[in-house]
């Protein structure tokens, strides 16, 4: 019973997330803050329930410009990844590049 409330909450949730047009971009172009996009994932997720599969679904329209460029050029063999490995790549790259 726990677990059907529980499934139903998130649900709810789920609906009343922010459309895909209210996300934050990420370019990485002039005053980026890749920790701060990272941030507001992180808190759309804990907040609305967004389960990983569709966050890492909405990742090619999220980034743009270069950002986009990269994304595309590995996510062919990442695909399946989640979105804290995602988060990890995405840190790892634009920390190295600051």
């Amino acid at each position: 019973m726990t677990d059907l409330i529980h499934q139903d909450n998130n649900q709810f949730l789920m609906k009343e997330a922010p459309q895909l047009k209210e996300w934050p971009t990420f370019t990485r172009e002039g005053e980026y803050d890749h920790m701060s996009f990272n941030k507001t994932i992180d808190i759309l997720q804990e907040d609305y329930a967004i389960p990983d599969e569709l966050i890492t679904a909405r990742l090619h329209s999220l980034f743009e410009k270069s950002a986009k460029r990269w994304y595309c050029g590995i996510r062919q063999t990442n695909v399946k990844n989640s979105w804290s490995w995602w988060k990890q790549e995405i840190i790892t790259k634009w920390s190295n590049d600051a």
